[in-house]
This record gives structure tokens, C-alpha cells and sequence, in this order.
């Protein structure tokens, strides 16, 4: 079985890490587990995923610093982004970075999978139009 989409998980925490790439492979993706910037970049680099759930606050750099440098690089503005937070600021971050969708630190599995669904699908609807 083909993965339905490669999706990039930035994140610290590595048991939510873990939870969330046993989640979306559950569900038939393939997953890119970064548990920082500089790593997050390196895979960015070997794979370009399709999809990205970024935490905003990490040690030493964060999601927002990431989504500005992964930009730069590969000027890729048509992959959808997932900003993941329990910062009450993260509606206003995500509109200024121009992300798809925020989800709430913690969160509801199903919530995660709706999202991810609906952006996967609408991101194949742009490639195919």
C-alpha cells in the first residue's frame, strides 16, 4: 500500500512525537519525525513532505523560525501547515505565518485526522486543477 501523503511532524515532545506518527500511519501516511529545526530542515531536505504539523514553541528555535527558513529554502508556500500549540496567540501567529489550520495543545485524535484529511485532499484537488 502507497502512503495516502508524507507528512512532517516538528515536534519536542517525543512521546506526543510518537503518538502522532502511530495516529496518521494508522490512517495509511507516511511519516518524517523531526524533534527540532535543524533535524526538521535535514529531512526536509532527503524527503519533501506533503503535509506539516509544527509545533510552535521548541527549544533553542522555534516552529515559526522553521516555517521561515523551510520557505526560504525550497520557496515552497502550497504545502499545507498544521501549527500545533497551547499558546492562546497561536490563531493570530498562524495568520501572520500564513498556515492552514492551528489545533489546540492538547488535542482530540479526531480532530488531528479531520484536519489532516481535509487538507491532504484539498492539497491534491490544487496539484490536479
Amino acid at each position: 500500500m502507497t502512503a495516502k501523503a508524507t507528512i512532517l511532524v516538528l515536534d519536542d515532545d517525543p512521546s506526543l512525537r510518537h503518538m502522532l506518527q502511530v495516529l496518521l500511519q494508522q490512517d495509511g501516511h507516511a511519516v518524517i519525525a523531526a524533534g527540532d529545526v535543524k533535524s526538521a530542515l535535514a529531512q526536509c531536505q532527503v524527503q519533501m513532505p506533503d503535509l506539516m504539523i509544527v509545533d510552535l514553541m521548541l527549544p533553542v528555535e522555534d516552529g515559526e523560525m522553521f516555517l521561515r527558513e523551510f520557505r526560504r529554502r525550497w520557496r515552497q508556500e502550497n504545502i499545507p501547515v498544521i501549527l500545533l500549540s497551547a499558546s492562546s496567540a497561536r490563531n493570530e501567529i498562524a495568520r501572520r505565518l500564513g498556515v492552514d489550520a492551528t489545533l489546540p495543545k492538547p488535542f482530540f485524535a479526531e480532530d488531528l485526522r479531520e484536519l489532516v484529511t481535509g487538507l491532504v485532499q484539498s492539497s491534491e484537488t490544487v496539484a490536479a486543477g
